[in-house]
C-alpha cells in the first residue's frame, strides 16, 4: 500500500508544504535538496528512516523528529524512503507571516526554531495527533474556520517541537529490548519467531510487542526481518556467496521469499544490489 498526501501552499500564512506518507514498502531514494528561507520539521510516527545532513547520517526510529534549517542540503543517504508513516512540515522563517501569529509571537517562534540545539530528538506525544488534525482540517474545501483550526494545531506542533528538542528526550533502550537485539544478532541463521524471542527474554509476546513499539518504533517481527536483510546486504557486498545460499543461511524458507522481503525493504533485488 502506498498512501501519500502532500498539501502544497495550503493557504496558511508561512506554510509551504504539509505532507504525510504511509508506505507498506520502500520507495525511491530521496535526492539531495534544500529549502531556502524555510525550516523543515519531519516526524516519523512509525518505521525507520535514514537522513544525511552534511557529513552526518541520522538514523530515525518511530517517534523521532528531524529538523533541517534554511538552505541546508539533505537527502536519505542513498537509502530508499522506508516503509512506515512519516509527516513533514515546511514553513518560512524569514520575514514572513506565520500561522496568524502576531509579530511578537511569530518572531519568538521562528527564533526558537532556528535555535533548535539538536537535529534529531524524541517527539512530543501529541505530535501525530496535531498533524493529523491539521491535515483533516485542510482536506477538501476547507472553510476559513477550518484553516484557523489547522493553523492552531500546526502552531502547537511547532511549539511542541521546540520544547521536545530542548528537552533532548533521547529514548533509552531497556534491558529487555537490548537482550532481544542481542538474541536476534546471535541467531540470524535460524528461524526466529516473536513467541521464541519473547520466551528467550522472559516477556509475553504482547508486552514485547508494546516495548518494541515504544522504544524502536516497530514491532519485534519487523525488527527481526530488518536485521536479517541488513546482514544479507553485508554478505552480498562483501562475499561471493550465491543468493540462494545467503537466503538459506539467514533462515529464509525460500529464495523467492528472501528476494521479495529484500526488495520490499531496499527497493531492489539481491542480485541487482550485488551488482551495485
Amino acid at each position: 500500500m502506498a498512501d501519500r498526501l502532500e498539501l502544497q501552499d495550503p493557504r496558511l500564512p508561512g506554510v509551504v508544504t504539509l505532507g504525510r506518507y504511509r508506505y507498506s514498502y520502500a520507495h525511491d531514494v530521496l535526492g539531495a535538496h534544500s529549502h531556502p528561507g524555510c525550516v523543515e520539521v519531519c516526524f516519523l510516527a512509525r518505521g525507520r528512516q535514514r537522513y544525511r545532513l552534511g557529513d552526518r547520517v541520522y538514523q530515525l526510529n518511530g517517534g523521532d523528529q528531524f529538523v533541517t534549517l534554511p538552505d541546508e542540503q539533505h537527502d536519505s543517504a542513498g537509502e530508499p524512503e522506508d516503509k512506515g508513516v512519516l509527516y513533514w512540515l515546511i514553513v518560512r522563517v524569514r520575514d514572513s507571516p506565520l500561522l496568524y501569529l502576531d509579530s511578537t509571537r511569530r518572531r519568538q517562534l521562528t527564533q526558537a526554531l532556528l535555535g533548535i540545539p539538536t537535529r534529531q530528538f524524541r517527539a512530543h506525544p501529541e505530535a501525530g495527533f496535531l498533524l493529523d488534525d491539521a491535515i483533516a482540517q485542510l482536506s477538501g474545501q476547507a472553510s476559513e474556520l477550518a484553516r484557523l483550526q489547522a493553523a492552531m494545531s500546526l502552531a502547537q506542533f511547532l511549539v511542541r517541537t521546540v520544547t521536545a528538542s530542548a528537552a533532548d528526550q533521547a529514548r533509552p533502550v531497556s534491558a529487555v529490548v537490548e537482550r532481544s537485539k542481542q538474541y536476534v544478532a546471535q541467531h540470524l541463521g535460524e528461524t526466529i519467531t516473536v513467541p521464541m524471542l519473547s520466551r528467550a527474554v522472559g516477556l509475553s509476546p504482547a508486552r514485547l510487542h508494546a516495548q518494541f513499539r515504544q522504544e524502536l518504533g516497530l514491532p519485534p517481527g519487523e525488527f527481526i526481518l530488518r536485521s536479517k536483510i541488513e546482514h544479507a546486504r553485508t554478505l552480498l557486498g562483501e562475499t561471493d556467496l550465491p543468493v540462494t545460499e545467503i537466503a538459506h543461511s539467514l533462515g529464509f524458507a525460500s529464495t523467492q521469499y528472501f528476494a521479495t522481503a529484500f526488495k520490499r525493504l531496499t527497493r531492489t533485488t539481491p542480485t541487482a544490489y550485488r551488482r551495485g
